[in-house]
């Protein structure tokens, strides 16, 4: 567990470029709606990576920034909910679409997701921190938006989706989004944690 919590964001980007030589190998041979979902995965992955390793501070924004924590290194996100919220979004709520490929509004729930990531960190969180970058503005504009578009583009110009997808997509990312994110962070948020975040995770946040 202290590898993993240490680790994760690297073993992701890891699975992500060993996802990516796999789809490129047999780009041929696997159906394009399959191929779309991987790297909808492979998005969230660097885009993970990106919050918490390379540049890494996205913890600092979040602690600092959007909550005004006195405990930036630990409250109210801290090292082991981070690594179990994100853990949970990448390995359960983005390949579930993989297992049922023509569930159309299980895969477009984290195309919403990916649409979420750039409002969230590219319209709030920056007009918030005043800047115009912070970790996982990259990834949300110039990977998830583009995988998103081409997943609707593919649905709709194969006539896979319909309103009810649609519907159904909304109702799961919401209920996704409240789960995993809003009570997620409440659930496991503890002001006297051991698990804080490293000075380059709170970048120019930490504590002077």
């Amino acid at each position: 567990m202290k590898f993993l919590k240490k680790y994760w964001q690297d073993l992701g980007l890891i699975i992500g470029i060993v996802v990516c030589i796999y789809v490129a190998m047999n780009w041929d041979t696997i159906p394009r709606i399959n191929s779309i979902l991987w790297l909808s995965f492979v998005a969230i992955l660097l885009h993970q990576f990106e919050e918490y390793r390379w540049p890494g501070y996205f913890p600092g924004i979040f602690n600092t920034v959007l909550f005004k924590s006195d405990a930036p290194e630990r409250y109210p996100l801290n090292k082991q909910s981070a690594m179990i919220i994100n853990v949970v979004i990448a390995y359960v709520f983005y390949l579930l679409p993989l297992l049922f490929p023509s569930v159309i509004w299980l895969g477009m729930a984290p195309v919403l997701m990916g649409f979420f990531q750039i409002i969230f960190h590219g319209i709030v969180a920056n007009i918030k921190a005043k800047r115009i970058y912070h970790p996982g503005v990259f990834t949300a504009i110039f990977v998830h938006l583009p995988i998103g578009i081409w997943y609707i583009n593919y649905v709709y110009a194969h006539h896979l989706i319909t309103v009810t997808d649609w519907i159904w997509s909304a109702i799961y990312f919401a209920v996704a989004v409240y789960i995993l994110i809003v009570k997620g962070n409440t659930w496991l948020e503890n002001k006297n944690s051991i698990h804080i975040f490293s000075q380059q995770q709170l970048g120019p946040y930490h504590k002077k």
